[in-house]
């Protein structure tokens, strides 16, 4: 069973429109709120991806500023399996606290997180947690690991990174783009309005940036991984081919909000 509460506190977006991102709840906040017996009126604790929505709250913002009649925008909608009052209640509160622009509480049990995503238009499901990553990718909604962020993540710029290797473009430049599997469109579709969005900026100050990620392959690799984004109409502002090396160092200099898997391997059981 799946059910929807609206944050009256905060505008409510067209979803055909919009580009919705869901969070897991388990991101957005620590699992445990403080307080002791009784009543919870205590906010939870800030999670991993409020650097995050931050950034993506500051990109509305900039869309906002440059034409207020704006419709590309973000909008982010929480999912979580704890479907009672308290918890409800505890979470609006929170939302309240911290200033996060969620407009929707989506609440489902584990073997509903596909359909709670599809009945809120997802284009991009995140999590902490592999496994719903796993699923959600399975279920045909693009999904991505939230990155372990510190206070040096910008909340004034989103930065969206990719990450892909040979498994996932063929090692082989005169390939087409049209190549990659059915089962990447979910992705091919959220890379798109991010392409789209990027380009309502110029190439300084802009709230929201991109970058590439090619672990294994060749320069080829790297560049048939450029041709591919392209052709989805996202011209990423970095890349960044590793050969093999490891991506962690360049992770640390990059410091993405996310890291889209792009490639077969990201539909793998983890």
């Amino acid at each position: 069973m799946v059910s929807t509460v609206l944050n009256t506190e905060v505008e409510q977006r067209d979803s055909a429109h919009s580009v919705v991102v869901a969070v897991a709840f388990h991101a957005v906040f620590e699992a445990e709120a403080p307080g002791g017996d009784g009543p919870n009126t205590s906010p939870y604790a800030m999670g991993a991806a409020f650097p995050f929505i931050q950034a993506i709250q500051r990109v509305n913002e900039r869309l906002l500023e440059k034409n207020p009649s704006e419709t590309l925008l973000f909008d982010i909608i929480m999912i979580s399996s704890e479907d009672t009052e308290e918890h409800q209640t505890c979470s609006l509160l929170s939302l309240k606290h911290y200033a996060l622009e969620i407009s929707r509480l989506c609440f489902c049990a584990a073997q509903d997180l596909v359909e709670g995503l599809r009945s809120n238009n997802v284009k991009l499901f995140l999590s902490t947690d592999s496994s719903d990553v796993w699923k959600a990718s399975q279920g045909g909604i693009a999904g991505a690991q939230v990155v372990q962020q510190t206070a040096l993540h910008s909340t004034e710029q989103l930065r969206v990174g990719f990450y892909g290797n040979a498994d996932g473009f063929p090692d082989d430049c005169t390939a087409s783009p049209s190549d990659v599997p059915d089962s990447q469109e979910p992705l091919r579709e959220f890379s798109t309005l991010v392409g789209r969005m990027r380009q309502r900026f110029g190439v300084e100050d802009s709230p929201l940036t991109t970058s590439l990620v090619t672990g294994r392959g060749t320069r080829n690799t790297c560049l048939q991984a450029l041709k591919t984004l392209r052709s989805w109409g996202l011209a990423v502002d970095e890349a960044y081919c590793l050969a093999g090396a490891p991506k962690d160092p360049i992770l640390s200099l990059v410091k993405p909000h996310i890291l889209v898997t792009v490639g077969p391997h990201s539909t793998h059981a983890p």
